[in-house]
Order: C-alpha cells, then sequence, then structure tokens
C-alpha cells in the first residue's frame, strides 16, 4: 500500500512538472512570438518610411523639373507671341519680310 502511495504521489507531480513544462512553453512561445511580431512591425514601419521619403524625393525632383519646363514652355510661348504679334503687325501694313 505504502509503495502504492508513493507511486501515486510520484505520478502526480510528473503530472505537475509536465503541466508546469508545458504552461511555460507556451508563455514563452507566445512572447518569442509577440517579440517577433513586433521586431517585424518596427521593420515594416522603417522600410514604409524610407520608401515614402524616396518617393516624396522624387516627386519633389519630379515637380521641380516639371515647373522648369513649364516656365521655359511659357517664355517660348511668350516670345512666339510677341514675334507672331509684330508679324501680324507687319502684314497689316502692308510690310513684308
Amino acid at each position: 500500500m505504502e509503495f502504492e502511495s508513493a507511486l501515486d504521489s510520484a505520478k502526480a507531480e510528473v503530472s505537475e512538472a509536465k503541466r508546469r513544462t508545458m504552461k511555460e512553453s507556451s508563455d514563452w512561445a507566445e512572447a518569442a512570438r509577440s517579440s517577433a511580431i513586433d521586431q517585424a512591425n518596427q521593420i515594416a514601419a522603417r522600410r514604409v518610411a524610407e520608401a515614402r521619403a524616396e518617393a516624396e524625393a522624387e516627386a519633389k525632383k519630379i515637380r521641380e523639373e516639371g515647373e522648369s519646363a513649364l516656365m521655359e514652355f511659357e517664355s517660348t510661348i511668350s516670345r512666339r507671341r510677341t514675334e507672331a504679334a509684330a508679324f501680324a503687325a507687319s502684314r497689316l501694313l502692308g510690310e513684308s519680310k
């Protein structure tokens, strides 16, 4: 009887140790998962910020090039308009070039 009692006690201790080990393993796995997710989110946020900064810099460059081209185009239009007005006036006045 004493042997059976000791055996039952040992089984209970093993069962409790197994339960405790499983709980600790589960807790550790959850902590590791959370840590991995946090690190992945930080990496993703950093990459998104870098991509956004690159895109904004590229957009600024394109905008500046567009503004420069527009100014050049408007200057050409203005110059051509003046030339066209002078040409029309000379034709109306009977002058030929």
